[in-house]
């Protein structure tokens, strides 16, 4: 569809033409309200206020699509940037401090990741995406690569636990730190 004009009424306002146009694989929907820069969508409803100089699009079943983005940053395979670290954070509900704290890091050093001026450490970044995963309550076959992945940290064997699935597919504990 390549364009429709249609009228838009509002009051106290002039009347301005708006370009009703629907996404494709060609010319897909700039979608900013993830909060990231490289997401785009196929198949969406969108008006474009020329006057204005601003697009629009009602977007169907937004907190499966903002589930979906997130599932896709868990998965992929290469380091996540600052602005996919944030999305991630912002769709757990997790205020900046509260976050940092969570993933092993201080307020200062968090807040530099998230603004870019640092990079997370490898293993910050799987227990971020492992996070992510677990409190979002992706099914675990989804999230299955990320826990794949194997690092390691400084352990002291009394601080390990040890749990694995029973019979019901549950995790069990078997052994706690004394």
């Amino acid at each position: 569809m390549r364009g429709i004009m249609k009228s838009s009424g509002q009051a106290d306002t002039l009347d301005r033409a708006l370009i009703v146009k629907m996404s494709t694989d060609a010319e897909p929907y700039h979608f900013v309200g993830s909060g990231l820069r490289n997401v785009y969508l196929v198949g969406v409803e969108y008006e474009i206020d020329a006057a204005a100089g601003s697009q629009s699009a009602v977007t169907p079943c937004l907190p499966n699509l903002m589930e979906a983005i997130g599932k896709a940053l868990v998965e992929k395979k290469s380091p996540l940037s600052a602005d996919e670290v944030r999305f991630l954070r912002k769709r757990l509900r997790f205020a900046s401090k509260a976050f940092a704290e969570l993933v092993g890091l201080s307020s200062e050093q968090y807040s530099r990741v998230e603004n870019g001026a640092a990079k997370l450490m490898p293993t910050v970044e799987r227990v971020v995406r492992l996070l992510y995963a677990t409190l979002a309550k992706l099914p675990p076959d989804e999230s299955e690569e990320v826990a794949k992945t194997k690092w390691t940290a400084e352990l002291n064997q009394a601080e390990r636990i040890v749990a694995c699935r029973d019979e019901n597919d549950h995790w069990v504990v078997l052994r706690q730190a004394a």
